[in-house]
């Protein structure tokens, strides 16, 4: 039997730091967890957290503690958003600004947005 192994595109590697980040983050915005967004069966990107307004994706969080967010990810969740024809706002947040708050703060700060809106028309 000749079988092709697919290669899996994504490994998980992320810190206990990250992780715990994460978990936070979640509870502050109500959003899920390292949910896999798909497009012909192959997951294409998996985004820290997820929040959905009425089952409505409306925008995702990525949690950035060693590094930002790589414009190959970016550019991934641009094509899901093209496929689908979704806009999405995607939020950068530092996973040490996080970690440092005691609580949940009223408004919570970013370190970047990108609006990805491939329904509007360019000039």
């Amino acid at each position: 039997m000749n079988r092709e192994a697919k290669q899996c595109r994504f490994k998980k590697n992320e810190t206990g730091y990250h992780s715990q980040a994460v978990k936070v983050l979640s509870r502050w915005v109500k959003g899920k967890r390292e949910k896999p967004f798909y497009v012909e069966g192959s997951i294409i990107f998996v985004p820290d957290v997820s929040c959905y307004v009425n089952g409505i994706l409306t925008c995702i969080y990525e949690v950035v503690y060693s590094h930002p967010l790589i414009g190959r990810k970016l550019a991934m969740i641009e094509y899901w958003c093209y496929r689908n024809a979704t806009d999405l706002i995607v939020y950068e947040i530092s996973a040490d600004y996080i970690l440092k708050q005691t609580a949940k703060p009223d408004l919570i700060q970013l370190m970047e947005t990108y609006i990805i809106n491939p329904n509007e028309k360019s000039l």
